[in-house]
């Protein structure tokens, strides 16, 4: 796995550490200054001069025992090196660190799920501090002995790398364990040609809009950069003798190594004993299986998943005739979450970018933060220039966006089971003359042609969203003024807190059926009908999968041909037979792109999946879990409007 933190020298901190005379100590004789609070606890650790962004607490509950320094999990294994194994025990945990396996205790406290270090092994030395809301570990430095490389073995399987590039595995062998991080990467690509090539566009974020595509062109293979940082110093013969695929730098106790890869590809480090040793592998399929029961009804999962290859002509099929069994075959790298929703303490709830308005987005990792939720992903579809939502969200039995297109929706909540449908909600209003208009959305910031209506649920104020809109101020039920909006982005107009706005685009004769002083009759139903009976609702689409069938239709929830046939990165929701929820991520299949949506469908059906919806996808497919992305590193996540959160009550 990769670390999503950056790392920063705290020279000044340890120099202020030495005047005021903090001594640091094992971390088995921990002994803290005495506060009110049952626990010390911070979101930053200093290892060894550096600074870490790690959830941290020591436990001061039982003032008869020890006290224990407890760090995050994922925390610990995004940044440290440590390798969390499988587990059906959500308060044990197994690690893996240059060593053979030890079991670590585990707590839950939302939304963080900690590892106490007491059983860690004590030769390796730890030195353990707490200052304020930083925790200072200190282990003996380390020295790099040899650093070589050896040929790289890949799977015979895999499809080939437009790479010429030579890869290999690099073996760094240690005196003793120490941290390493992988830091985030440059994310730009390079060639080794120096001949610049044209980009194409990318796609748009909003699937009812036609992307524009340029014709393929053939291109050089491309690289990325990569380090490795450890905690280590390195011999100067060392920094001299460097291989011509590797830089290294050495400074003061830490050591750089940087290296090119394909896209795509990842290096997977390994660390052992016996000598101590890192194995710097990389790979095209980097994704290592995962199978943690990370608390009761939340089981974390990843592996790569495997479907028959759909072949799309007769020479292909006569090429899969003559080839292996493997090679018909398609795997793509899965993470995902079950999610047991028999268990009475997990609740699902829509999570926001902005809860005083329907404007504005923000990374998944800060909205489920800031929702105090500790499991989420990505929900629906949005305008990325406005920020405004394009599909369902409803919160409590409110309406805060209507669905659109008949596209598909998740409900939930109260007794009912959970339903995934394709959905529309139907509104008209009548006059008191007898006249029945047609509303074409509720809270929206998708634009047709016709009468939208807004709320408060929408916010305080609309904010005109296409040119020459006719504005219908309803108060009590009846028509009190119009206002008149020249162009998009027109001042903000109040929404009455007991009425609403009607929204007259493009159809201005829609006006003299409505005079003001006319009284109006609201009538609203969902179809089906069975969604009213649901206070929340997400939607997104298309709908994937009925009766364990796929029932996938593009068309008929009017996305556009492009998106129907795009292969990217995905998210998906499901329901297993046993009322388990799964929320995945899918990325790229090794040296090729992500999933089409069939593709997808037929990942969920292998994970044997009754009803599934996809969800919004690309850069904005990003898996949440107590703190932290576990999908892909933080950079390469866009905002997003909405999730889907999961709350665990019990602590």
């Amino acid at each position: 796995m990769l670390d999503f933190n950056l790392i920063r020298s705290q020279k000044n901190l340890i120099f202020l550490l030495s005047l005021i005379g903090l001594s640091t100590f094992p971390f088995n004789t921990l002994a803290t200054t005495e506060t009110n609070d049952s626990s010390t606890y911070g979101n930053s650790i200093e290892f060894n001069n550096y600074l870490i962004n790690i959830p941290w607490q020591i436990d001061s509950t039982n003032r008869n025992t020890k006290k224990s320094v407890q760090i995050s999990d994922i925390g610990l294994m995004q940044n440290l090196g440590v390798n969390l194994l499988n587990t059906n025990n959500s308060s044990q945990q197994p690690i893996q660190w240059f060593s053979d396996s030890v079991i670590l205790s585990a707590q839950y406290i939302r939304p963080y799920r900690y590892l106490d270090l007491s059983n860690f092994p004590a030769s390796y030395q730890w030195e353990i501090q707490p200052n304020g809301t930083t925790l200072k570990i200190t282990v003996p430095l380390s020295t790099i002995q040899s650093i070589r490389s050896e040929p790289l073995s890949l799977d015979p399987n895999l499809p080939p790398t437009s790479s010429t590039f030579s890869l290999k595995k690099i073996i760094i062998e240690l005196d003793k364990p120490t941290f390493w991080q992988q830091p985030i990467p440059d994310l730009q690509k390079r060639s080794p040609s120096p001949t610049p090539q044209p980009s194409s566009p990318p796609l748009t974020d909003d699937p009812t809009v036609q992307n524009q595509t340029k014709p393929t062109q053939p291109s050089p293979p491309t690289l990325q950069d990569w380090s490795l940082i450890i905690e280590a110093k390195a011999h100067p013969k060392l920094l001299s003798n460097n291989t011509s695929n590797i830089k290294l730098q050495s400074q003061n106790s830490q050591t750089r190594l940087q290296f090119s890869i394909p896209p795509g590809w990842r290096p997977v480090v390994t660390s052992l004993d016996s000598p101590y040793r890192l194995i710097v592998e990389p790979k095209p399929d980097f994704l290592e299986p995962k199978n943690i029961l990370w608390q009761p009804g939340i089981r974390w999962r990843q592996e790569y998943i495997e479907i028959p290859k759909i072949e799309s002509s007769f020479g292909s099929l006569l090429n899969r005739i003559f080839k292996t069994p493997e090679s018909s075959i398609e795997k793509f790298p899965v993470y995902w979450l079950e999610v047991d929703l028999n268990q009475p303490e997990i609740n699902l709830i829509p999570i926001l970018s902005n809860l005083n308005s329907r404007q504005g987005t923000s990374p998944l990792l800060d909205i489920a933060q800031k929702a105090e939720v500790s499991v989420a992903i990505n929900g629906g579809f949005f305008n990325r220039n406005n920020q405004y939502p394009l599909g369902a969200i409803r919160l409590n039995n409110n309406w805060l966006s209507s669905p659109i297109l008949n596209r598909g929706a998740i409900a939930w909540g109260g007794s009912q089971p959970l339903m995934m449908n394709r959905l529309i909600l139907k509104e008209t209003i009548t006059t008191d003359s007898g006249q029945t208009l047609p509303l074409q959305y509720l809270n929206s910031g998708y634009v047709e042609a016709g009468i939208s209506r807004y709320t408060s649920d929408w916010g305080t104020t609309y904010t005109p969203i296409n040119n020459q809109e006719k504005i219908i101020v309803v108060e009590n039920n009846q028509i009190t003024r119009y206002i008149d909006a020249p162009k998009s982005g027109s001042p903000a107009i109040p929404i009455p807190v007991q009425g609403y706005l009607l929204v007259v685009r493009n159809r201005p004769e829609l006006l003299n059926l409505l005079p003001i002083g006319t009284r109006l009759q609201l009538q609203s139903q969902t179809d089906p009908p069975d969604f009213q009976n649901y206070p929340n609702i997400l939607g997104a689409g298309p709908l994937l999968i009925q009766n364990r069938q796929i029932v996938l239709d593009a068309a008929l929830e009017r996305f556009n041909p492009t998106f129907q046939q795009q292969k990217a990165i995905r998210s998906a929701i499901a329901i297993t037979p046993n009322n388990t929820l799964l929320i995945l991520a899918v990325h790229n299949r090794p040296n090729g792109s992500g999933p089409s949506l069939s593709e997808l469908a037929r990942i969920l059906q292998k994970l044997e999946a009754v009803t599934a919806l996809n969800l919004d996808g690309g850069s904005s497919t990003s898996l949440y879990l107590g703190g932290y992305y576990l999908d892909r590193p933080f950079p390469t996540v866009a905002p997003v409007h909405n999730g889907l959160g999961i709350v665990i009550n019990h602590q």
